[in-house]
């Protein structure tokens, strides 16, 4: 039975939400000019914290160009495409996203579970209820709101140390179902600072063959609102992939 009470400062469960996320694994085959192929994969970086508020999910994907007879063919290819992210979000509450590229990815992938600060809280209330939400770890100061996650430690880790770059944010819509592509306006903000997106992203074979891409998902905690009420044992879903009739394939300089 879930109670509904909220305490002063944060908000919490008695019961779960039940989250997914994934990279969509797929080989896409480049029909213009044949000599090259695409694959999109999930790598093992997903790590979710998303059964209770103030909590975090991050999936992680890369984008792989390759020639389809291999070092015989001499030829530079150039690959295009379109990302997009397809969401259910089955909670009362607006979920916040972010998407980074990190190019020639090495040896020093994301480690999310060993980089996050975000932590599991937990408060004895009245009748014997305990109230849980995620924020931050104690003794850091990672901004104002302490009261969730704020994923500043994975961003630091991928931008300070693996220079990656924000391509975009946006909201996944309460009680919402969506797929957010190049063209939607209402729950993405393109980054302007790099001039990037979620179109036209490139790879080539003698170049960047492989880049990296990281989707984080925030579940905001809200202090003045009932999320046990609204949000208790509904779904939160997401996937990021290339839009497949998106990708183009030219001889490159």
């Amino acid at each position: 039975m879930l109670v509904a009470v909220v305490g002063a400062t944060f908000a919490y469960f008695t019961a779960t939400t039940e989250s997914s996320g994934s990279a969509s694994s797929t080989e896409i085959k480049t029909a213009n000019l044949g000599g090259a192929t695409v694959t999109f994969k999930g790598e093992d970086s997903k790590y979710e914290l998303l059964d209770y508020p103030g909590g975090l999910g991050v999936y992680g994907s890369s984008a792989t160009i390759a020639k389809t007879k291999g070092d015989t063919d001499t030829n530079n290819y150039k690959a295009t495409y379109n990302l997009q992210i397809t969401y259910t979000n089955g909670t009362g509450t607006d979920l916040d996203w972010e998407l980074y590229v990190v190019d020639n990815l090495l040896e020093d992938a994301l480690d999310a579970q060993g980089t996050t600060i975000c932590q599991k809280k937990s408060e004895s209330g009245t009748a014997g209820e305990t109230k849980y939400w995620y924020a931050d770890g104690t003794g850091v100061s990672e901004g104002p709101n302490n009261d969730s996650c704020t994923g500043s430690a994975i961003v630091k880790k991928l931008t300070d140390e693996l220079s990656g770059k924000k391509l975009a944010f946006g909201k996944l819509k309460a009680n919402g179902s969506a797929t957010i592509t190049k063209d939607t306006t209402d729950q993405v903000t393109l980054d302007p600072t790099e001039g990037e997106n979620l179109a036209n992203r490139t790879l080539e074979t003698n170049g960047t063959k492989t880049k990296y891409y990281y989707l984080i998902v925030k579940y905001p905690n809200k202090p003045s609102e009932d999320q046990s009420k609204t949000d208790a044992g509904k779904n939160i879903n997401v996937s990021l992939s290339i839009k497949q009739d998106s990708v183009e394939t030219t001889l490159a300089e």
